[in-house]
């Protein structure tokens, strides 16, 4: 396996990541110089379309880990911004950029004779983004806008490729107004604005495709400049009712770092992530610029997240009523499993079936009649009592889940990594369909399940474990990762399997049970292969070098199960270094030193830590237990 570690992309105001905004209708990045590096929306044909500057995957890199980390960190980097304001003898190491109490992005940068503040946020009710300068100039100051990028198809580069796209040729053209930029992609039948207002100056055309505006601040003045990107992409079914997402106005002061996580989750969230396919349909995609794709497991955190952030707030827990009507609908041909991913618009991505994104949709379903007492209309209904439907709709996956006979045990044939299972059998499957057949019970009534006996399938269903799961290991006796039911078995932990390390939170077992502590002991132990040694050493995975920010969720959750807070301290003073300032977190960082490594764009991990805190501060997600 290629384990390249190449780092490329450098931001400056000492961001390890782009800053983002969006509305759920767009979604950007910016750089530490507030330069914009792209502006994306879904697309009902092609998934996701972005203006962009950055050099174009090449499609004979399919499948080449390395090559696609080295793209992806190009996305990153300033050089490749679409839309830049250029100001002369700028003391770059004074730059500063962050988040401020209103969910606004702010810059300042400084020079010989001006200062610069900068502040952007997404319209309310359109599909733009909006940047404001304020140039103040002790002596007389020649600035200029540069714009000139692409509309294209996001590439969705992965590093365990199952199904890549078809290649396509697509082809941008700029139009130049006095006041107005207008790049267009008729392959796409999707263009970008870029208007400004200023209180002078145009745009001129340069030879190359870009364009620029000129503007000149006398000594004493202070000069504003403000520019609207808009993105514009065919319409979708009940194009006229769809519907930015409301702010992020709950969690405007976190103290701590699990509250700045917290803080940062929920606005990428509702910003970039939850994007509006349609009247009441919303995808919840894994990011909006690597792959802004949906898996229901990356969903389910994103959407319980915002359920346990704002449980009195209808207009967020709507997001994830139309996540449901679009997971249940769009996202799923009746009779199907849903896929390892889909596209915003419910195709699948990626072919291939895992057994634990087949439980998730049921498991956010019960969270959210318990967390807001009803239930959701269900996709294509306007009427009747919901529960009946849903319960049909619930009943039909229950009824299809990969249960090969061998003590009703699931079976996957790809692991939560994304990876090929190596024995048929995945510990975490088991403790997830447990949670959920729990979950789900309180509501069996309501829905018409009681024949399918969920209680007792839970009860069945934990005892298998015990006799299929049990194994001897350094630690004495502990659980598997896999097993094959008849006595094979693999000692491994991942940190994507959230379920093992949640099991006594969930009710599976009790905190101080000798087999599941065993089993997290021989996790953060050097035994495991998937742990990763070093200063910031922690859990892993296979596919991705570097310590998982998902396996210090689950050595935060174990350190709270097991009363150590000396341990609680140190993953959240290592988690601390590794959050940038707006919050977020990366997939993988460097074990030596902290610094970012892979997927600077990642919606799950921050959502998993902001659910672990607001079970901290008491208003605990359901199905949580201390």
């Amino acid at each position: 396996m290629n384990r390249d570690t190449t780092i490329v992309g450098h931001l400056s105001a000492g961001l390890p990541k782009p800053l983002d905004l969006g509305n759920g209708l767009v979604a950007g990045s910016f750089g530490g110089d507030a330069s914009w590096l792209s502006i994306g929306a879904p697309h009902p044909v092609h998934g996701f379309v972005e203006l962009s500057a950055a050099p174009p995957f090449d499609e004979g890199h399919r499948g080449d880990p390395a090559a696609v980390r080295r793209y992806r960190g190009q996305l990153t980097e300033e050089r490749f911004a679409f839309l830049r304001l250029d100001l002369p003898g700028e003391d770059v190491s004074g730059r500063w950029a962050g988040v401020d109490g209103e969910g606004r992005l702010v810059w300042r940068r400084t020079g010989a004779g001006w200062t610069c503040s900068v502040t952007a946020w997404a319209l309310p009710d359109g599909p733009a983004l909006v940047q404001h300068y304020v140039i103040e100039a002790t002596q007389e100051v020649r600035a200029a806008l540069r714009c000139g990028g692409r509309l294209e198809r996001c590439a969705l580069a992965e590093i365990t490729e199952v199904n890549p796209p078809q290649p396509l040729e697509l082809h941008s053209d700029m139009g130049v107004s006095p006041d107005e930029l207008v790049i267009n992609a008729s392959d796409l039948a999707s263009s970008a604005r870029v208007e400004v207002q200023a209180a002078a100056g145009h745009w001129i055309p340069d030879a190359d495709s870009t364009a620029r505006w000129e503007v000149i601040a006398d000594a004493g003045e202070t000069l504003e400049i403000t520019v609207t990107v808009s993105l514009t992409s065919p319409p979708w079914p009940d194009d006229e009712h769809r519907t930015a997402t409301t702010p992020a106005p709950r969690i405007t002061d976190p103290a701590g770092t699990l509250g700045r996580i917290t803080a940062g989750a929920v606005r990428y969230v509702l910003g970039c992530t939850a994007v509006s396919v349609g009247g009441g349909e919303r995808a919840i995609l894994t990011d909006h610029r690597l792959l802004p794709l949906s898996w229901t497991r990356d969903a389910y955190y994103q959407a319980l997240l915002l359920l346990c952030a704002a449980r009195d707030e209808e207009s967020v827990t709507d997001v994830v009523a139309d996540h449901l009507r679009w997971l249940w609908g769009r996202g799923r041909a009746p009779g199907t499993p849903w896929m390892r991913s889909h596209l915003p618009d419910g195709r699948p991505k990626d072919l291939a079936v895992q057994a634990d994104q087949q439980l998730y949709p049921l498991l956010e379903l019960a969270d959210y009649r318990r967390v807001t007492g009803r239930w959701p209309s269900p996709p294509g209904e306007s009427g009747g009592d919901p529960a009946k439907r849903w319960g049909e709709l619930v009943a039909e996956v229950w009824r299809d889940l990969p249960r090969d006979g061998h003590e009703g045990l699931l079976a996957g044939a790809e692991n939560p990594a994304d990876d090929p299972s190596e024995l048929p059998f995945a510990l975490s499957n088991q403790i997830l369909y447990w949670h959920t057949a729990m979950q789900l019970a309180p509501w069996s009534a309501e829905l018409g399940l009681d024949a399918l006996g969920l209680v007792k399938t839970a009860d069945d269903l934990r005892a298998a474990v015990a006799r299929a799961f049990t194994c001897n290991g350094p630690f004495g006796p502990q659980w598997a990762y896999e097993t094959d039911g008849h006595g094979n078995h693999r000692l491994y932990q991942d940190a994507n399997d959230l379920p093992t390390a949640f099991a006594p939170i969930w009710g599976f077992c009790l905190a101080d049970d000798e087999r599941w502590s065993a089993t997290m002991r021989f996790a953060f132990s050097a035994h495991n292969p998937g742990h990763v040694n070093g200063r910031y050493g922690g859990l892993g995975s296979a596919h991705t070098p570097g310590t998982w920010t998902l396996g210090d969720a689950q050595e935060l959750a174990v350190a709270r199960t097991t009363g150590d807070s000396a341990r609680v301290t140190a993953v959240l003073d290592r988690i601390d270094r590794v959050a940038g300032v707006d919050g977020l977190l990366p997939e993988t960082y460097q074990a030596d030193n902290a610094h970012w490594l892979a997927r600077h764009w990642f919606g799950w991990p921050a959502a998993v830590f902001g659910i672990l805190h607001l079970g901290i501060t008491g208003a605990r997600p359901n199905g949580w237990h201390e």
